[in-house]
């Protein structure tokens, strides 16, 4: 690779960290500070080397954030391996003629780490200076290069996290895009449903299927802000029972554990049909009627087991219906679509209740 195009890779890495002008920070500027410290030097510097200038992140003993890059001993230390140490810049012709060893402030040692990418682009260093020769023992030097790779693993988190920030962003636009493609396609299935059924007698079965449908939709969504990966209880419950309008008469209780998408589907209609049917025939169906739904886990089934009841109260007289109906049919597949449900019509209303694997719950 030329050399112009080496050195525009290379600014081109430093740029991604987003560090050139940023203000100083306290985990930058206790690196500095520890690094003055064991090397014994007045000056230490975590500094990056920009096309025209060296910006300073965290300086001891220097008192500014950058200087032009003409005399600047890191432009240096850039071109060397990895570790440049000058004893006496005075008897150094790279440094002699600096104008910071001829005048004030009369530097005359220097030692320089590098800050070095994964990509092998040299960005900076970090950097100590003495206005007297001497030397670093090795531990020193040794410390010196740990510290700066402790710099760049700073710097590479703080950018992993931004790119995440990666993505996340985006996914977030995705899935705006993809949720209201969804509805617009939902909605269409629900018109194109009701032409197609328009001529059926049992308007019923028609409304039925639309509401269906806008239970889907509702799980859709849920999923959709979980990037398909799970769903919390409660965000699958509150909407499915506010698309019924229970007016406050259905209360719920239970810990806001997560589900897979398997359940959040399953539970959405679950949800959906008993509602529906309280509505029609149950306690929802009278003014003092009255829902209860719960859901605890059981940690002592030999394994944990979600178990939820909902509970009917204060609705007229109920008793098994003479047929399956197919609402009938998706109350009965219970919480995953596999059963676990026991159902009695009681005297006060319906009681069904729903069991299944904690680890079936939320598999994904």
């Amino acid at each position: 690779m030329n050399t112009a195009l080496k050195e525009n890779e290379r600014l081109k890495a430093l740029a991604s960290f987003n560090m050139l002008d940023s203000p100083r920070e306290r985990d930058f500027d206790e690196i500095a500070e520890l690094t003055s410290r064991i090397c014994e030097t007045p000056i230490a510097v975590v500094n990056f080397i920009a096309e025209h200038r060296q910006f300073f992140k965290a300086e001891v003993g220097l008192g500014v954030r950058e200087t032009p890059l003409d005399s600047s001993f890191c432009a240096k230390a850039i071109l060397e391996q990895e570790f440049l140490l000058v004893p006496d810049a005075t008897q150094d012709p790279r440094f002699a003629c600096n104008p910071l060893v001829t005048g004030e402030p009369n530097l005359r040692f220097y030692a320089g780490a590098l800050l070095k990418t994964t990509e092998g682009h040299a960005i900076g260093t970090l950097c100590v200076l003495d206005y007297q020769p001497r030397q670093l023992s090795q531990l020193q030097q040794d410390t010196l290069k740990v510290l700066a790779r402790q710099v760049m693993r700073q710097l590479e988190l703080r950018q992993a996290l931004r790119e995440r920030d990666e993505a996340q962003k985006q996914q977030a636009i995705l899935n705006a895009e993809i949720t209201h493609r969804m509805k617009n396609t939902l909605a269409m299935v629900q018109a194109i449903a009701t032409q197609t059924l328009k001529s059926v007698q049992e308007r019923d079965a028609v409304d039925a299927l639309c509401r269906r449908i806008a239970a889907m939709g509702i799980a859709h969504d849920q999923l959709l802000q979980q990037d398909w990966m799970a769903a919390s209880m409660m965000s699958v419950v509150r909407p499915m029972l506010e698309l019924h309008g229970d007016d406050g008469r259905i209360a719920t209780s239970g810990p806001d554990i997560e589900l897979g998408p398997k359940t959040t589907l399953s539970l959405s209609l679950l949800l959906h049909e008993l509602a529906t049917n309280a509505a029609k025939h149950g306690a929802l169906s009278v003014p003092g009627g009255k829902v209860d739904l719960s859901w605890t886990i059981d940690e002592e089934a030999g394994e944990p087991t979600l178990r939820m009841s909902w509970q009917e109260s204060g609705g007229p007289m109920v008793s098994e219906p003479g047929r399956r109906s197919f609402g009938s049919l998706l109350i009965e597949m219970g919480l995953l679509g596999k059963g676990g449900v026991v159902k009695a019509w009681m005297p006060s209303g319906l009681v069904a209740r729903f069991e299944a694997r904690m680890a079936d719950v939320q598999r994904r």
